[in-house]
């Protein structure tokens, strides 16, 4: 254990995650566990990812939630040796049922990769700043490059008298938010400020930039199966959704949603233009599990889990639930509400 402590350690130094004892302690248990599973591929995976690291602990995450339900007698595998262009990550195989599994972590949005970019500027104006805490910077939508110099002279103003952990509401001359929090080290000593985490004030819905985003990413990951589900073979891709909508992933796998409004009541439909009506997909691929952190922050952390379910394969759905408890199972005419998990018929 403790020389999966050092590496997990190493792991997180590595990006700008500051990382607890506690997610230290995290991830080199989940590491060892792992390797007594014959899993250590995953875990050499993780310890050469680079920057894909974030992608590779959601694989990490889901393993280990695999590994803690099912006895040894259960296989499981990472990246199985199969004839595949590419094989799919995990195989698990219960009774006469093998379940392929292909996880996904979303590419970035356009207004996530322009805001990463912003963020990256503030780290390295904060250095400037010679205080020795740590700071979060969560930004509105509307925040743009024009706005800096103002935003790092009321950090300079605030940082090294604001107490522990209280927030700062910055407000630019056209009302453009940032949310700033400062706060101490615990065992390292700092030299100037430095981010500790950072994010989006608020989510926003992009009509229609995150459906297609979602889609060509489950397209990626559907092409690990070189053949069809049926009941012995049982395709899923699983993708990691803290930062998605629920109405975005509906839309895109079972088309976009529309109103049908007439004269005496107001209905909804779908367009066809879901993934799960095009006729490679849906042979491919039984469900689509989206997972979302117990823990957000966290990125040790356990899922919940909602299932997608694909209509052609819902006569397997007993099949498939043997896998895990889902959350909730989802299917084409449910309709998503507001809120993360809501949905009505």
């Amino acid at each position: 254990m403790e020389d999966y402590i050092n590496i997990a350690r190493k792991i997180f130094s590595g990006t700008r995650y500051e990382a607890s004892e506690e997610d230290i302690e995290r991830l080199a248990y989940n590491m060892t566990l792992l390797k007594k599973r014959g899993l250590d591929n995953l875990n050499q995976r993780l310890i050469n990812s680079g920057r894909g690291v974030w992608a590779t602990i959601a694989e990490h995450n889901f393993a280990v939630m695999l590994v803690s339900q099912y006895p040894s007698s259960v296989p499981i595998s990472y990246e199985p040796g199969i004839e595949a262009r590419r094989p799919p990550d995990l195989k698990v195989e219960i009774e006469n049922i093998t379940y392929w599994i292909q996880i996904k972590d979303l590419s970035k949005l356009e207004r996530e990769n322009r805001q990463d970019k912003l963020i990256q500027q503030i780290k390295a104006k904060a250095k400037e700043i010679k205080v020795g805490r740590f700071f979060s910077c969560i930004l509105s939508d509307d925040f743009k490059e024009d706005y800096l110099p103002e935003l790092i002279d009321f950090m300079k103003d605030k940082a090294a008298s604001a107490d522990e952990g209280k927030s700062f509401l910055f407000t630019g001359q056209k009302n453009q938010k940032v949310k700033i929090e400062f706060w101490s080290p615990g065992k390292i000593a700092l030299s100037e400020l430095t981010l500790g985490y950072a994010g989006d004030l608020e989510i926003l819905e992009i009509t229609g930039l995150s459906k297609e985003q979602i889609k060509q990413s489950l397209i990626n990951a559907a092409g690990a199966f070189n053949w069809e589900a049926d009941k012995s073979n049982i395709n899923l891709t699983v993708m990691e959704a803290d930062n998605k909508e629920d109405i975005d992933i509906c839309d895109a796998l079972f088309g976009t949603e529309f109103e049908i409004i007439d004269s005496e009541k107001q209905t909804w439909s779908r367009k066809n233009d879901g993934l799960l009506n095009e006729c490679d997909f849906r042979k491919k691929v039984a469900g689509v599990i989206a997972i979302k952190r117990k823990e957000k922050w966290r990125p040790v952390s356990d899922y919940n889990m909602i299932l997608y379910m694909n209509n052609s394969f819902k006569h397997l759905l007993s099949d498939i639930t043997k896998l895990f408890n889902f959350d909730m199972v989802v299917y084409n005419n449910m309709r998503p509400r507001m809120g993360h998990g809501n949905f009505e018929l």
